[in-house]
């Protein structure tokens, strides 16, 4: 394929590079832009249509033009980093559920994980592994003492916004680092550029290392995301990385798949609610009818969606098949909104989504002059984006 600038034929590569640089993330289904099956078609594409779609697509353009051997290297580095850090149920398509976890999101936060571990001086995490062998009681003791989290401080944030903010910051003070998937400022391509779907139905999931876990909250990048449903999966991620069990992740059929939980993902609920619902504290309810009104009271208490508490209770026996049925909420439909949303500042974008202890330490390389500007854009937006970047600095006035 020639690479063309005013039309004429500047520089030729090969075709089946092109292919495989798209196809590093198949369920974007990059092949399919229409700049690209253009190019295939005639043999040729313009210079600067092939910079403007690598700038859409987030894929540096300078990729297009290695050597087939040489991508073999880079595309081979990136699957072992795959392999090595995230289970392989989230690097294909889960059958028969219709999720899919965004490849880009994974290798974006590997990439981050490798410059903040390779960077600072940590230590083995002491979380890791230490729920294991260890009944769900004694597990959740060990969480909450691990992580300081004061259950009753919890319980007296009347947004649960603020609940999970509250606890993000204990579980980043502890070495356990928390993305956010956030759609603003080009951190991602925009849904005009990779179907929807692909982000909608990424899951909540934890990037292994000893040092440093990552772990991911979909957040806005899935509506269904709402705040007791972050603060769910957050503690559940956090089970996997105390029981060391990454084949395991929270997907996006939450209501189904807790009630017929067996084995080691029952384990991971079992602790999960315990710590969230503890089982002390609705007992007592096995006595009482309980209504609407006490089911949404307690799931403002608990933090946690009124859908999670009655599975919860239905899981633990404490009410029947038929009040479950009756005290079920309907599917969650997030709410239209007519106001103009304005776009937020970059640095608090990029924060979401680094998380902050990657966040700070990106920071901190830029200013003592360690990061160059080039290799900090590609660990932000896992491209150049200067104008970005250069928004970026002035916010923070690095």
């Amino acid at each position: 394929m020639w690479v063309t600038s005013n039309g004429t034929n500047s520089t030729e590569i090969e075709g089946s590079v092109v292919e495989r640089v798209l196809g590093i993330y198949p369920e974007e289904k990059l092949l399919g832009r229409p700049i690209f099956r253009d190019a295939f078609g005639n043999g040729s594409i313009e210079f600067s249509d092939l910079q403007g779609e690598s700038e859409k697509v987030l894929i540096p353009w300078q990729m297009f033009f290695l050597t087939s051997a040489n991508l073999n290297t880079q595309i081979n580095h990136i699957d072992n980093q795959r392999q090595h850090k995230v289970s392989a149920k989230l690097v294909a398509k889960r059958k028969g559920s219709g999720d899919v976890t965004s490849k880009r999101i994974i290798d974006r936060l590997i990439r981050q994980q490798n410059f903040l571990t390779a960077t600072n001086g940590f230590s083995s995490n002491s979380f890791c592994g230490s729920l294991r062998g260890v009944q769900t009681n004694r597990a959740v003791d060990l969480i909450l003492s691990h992580f300081e989290i004061d259950r009753a401080a919890l319980w007296r944030y009347t947004s649960k916004g603020r609940a999970l903010e509250y606890l993000i910051n204990k579980v980043e003070a502890k070495n356990v680092n928390v993305s956010r998937g956030v759609l603003t400022n080009k951190l991602l391509p925009t849904w005009q550029v990779v179907p929807s779907d692909v982000y909608r139905s990424t899951s909540g999931f934890v990037i292994r290392d000893d040092c440093v876990p990552f772990v991911f909250l979909p957040n806005e990048i899935n509506p269904d995301e709402v705040e007791s449903r972050q603060i769910y999966t957050l503690i559940y991620l956090l089970a996997i990385i105390g029981l060391e069990q990454y084949d395991y992740f929270l997907g996006k059929d939450f209501r189904a798949k807790m009630l017929k939980a067996r084995g080691m993902t029952a384990r991971l609920h079992a602790i999960t609610t315990e710590l969230l619902i503890p089982a002390s504290e609705v007992e007592p309810l096995r006595d009482q009818n309980v209504t609407p009104t006490l089911r949404d009271s307690l799931s403002t208490k608990f933090k946690v969606s009124p859908s999670a508490l009655v599975i919860t209770l239905r899981k633990r026996g404490i009410i029947s098949k038929s009040e479950y049925e009756a005290l079920k909420p309907p599917p969650y439909e997030p709410k239209k909104n007519t106001r103009q949303v304005r776009s937020p500042r970059v640095s608090t974008s990029v924060e979401k989504f680094c998380g902050q202890m990657t966040f700070s330490a990106i920071n901190r390389a830029i200013q003592n002059g360690t990061l160059k500007s080039v290799q900090a854009q590609h660990l932000i937006w896992g491209a150049v984006n200067k104008k970005g970047y250069r928004r970026y600095r002035n916010e923070l006035g690095i």
